[in-house]
């Protein structure tokens, strides 16, 4: 016997080599949405009732307002609002005490948060309807790994001194290892 040691075949990509897909496709999925790429281009309380936004237009909301990651950069210098998103806590899929090593869960964060005076909408609160957007577009969706995305939980987020504030919501992920 050799020392190297003989390692198993794997079958496909992991989800936590997918994360860059996931990613991708759900970065493409919030860009899509109307509702919140006029939210995140528009900082005045009419945003919805104005223009959809052009492709060009919303292109340019990625790594402006919208991040691939949790960090914003130099958020105090702009009355803006700002959505991004993380990944936490992948894991072996666990039920109970039994372990299912072909599965992996992990969580798809986004963090959602409008500077204080740029909350008000003629429509609601801008991040509140935000986050209802986030939930009709990503709660129960089965793009994402195997079955339906499940929201896990919802946080109210205050930050920079309580200049901006929002919510971080939680969709939980299970895919094949």
């Amino acid at each position: 016997m050799t020392s190297k040691m003989i390692q198993k075949k794997k079958q496909g990509k992991s989800a936590i080599q997918k994360i860059p897909e996931y990613k991708m496709s759900i970065l493409n999925r919030v860009l899509e949405s109307e509702v919140l790429s006029k939210l995140l281009f528009y900082n005045e309380p009419k945003a919805l009732f104005n223009p959809d936004l052009t492709e060009d237009q919303k292109q340019e909301l990625l790594y402006s307002k919208v991040f691939p990651y949790r960090f914003v950069p130099n958020p105090i210098e702009d009355q803006d609002t700002f959505l991004t998103v993380g990944i936490n806590g992948f894991r072996r899929n666990q039920e109970g005490f039994q372990i299912y090593d072909d599965y992996q869960a992990g969580e798809i964060y986004f963090y959602v948060f409008a500077h204080v005076d740029i909350m008000r909408t003629t429509h609601g609160v801008r991040q509140d309807l935000m986050l209802g957007e986030l939930d009709r577009i990503f709660d129960g969706s089965t793009e994402f790994g195997m079955g339906e995305l499940k929201l896990r939980y919802v946080n109210e987020l205050w930050m920079h001194n309580n200049k901006f504030g929002g919510y971080s919501i939680a969709f939980t992920v299970v895919d094949f290892k």
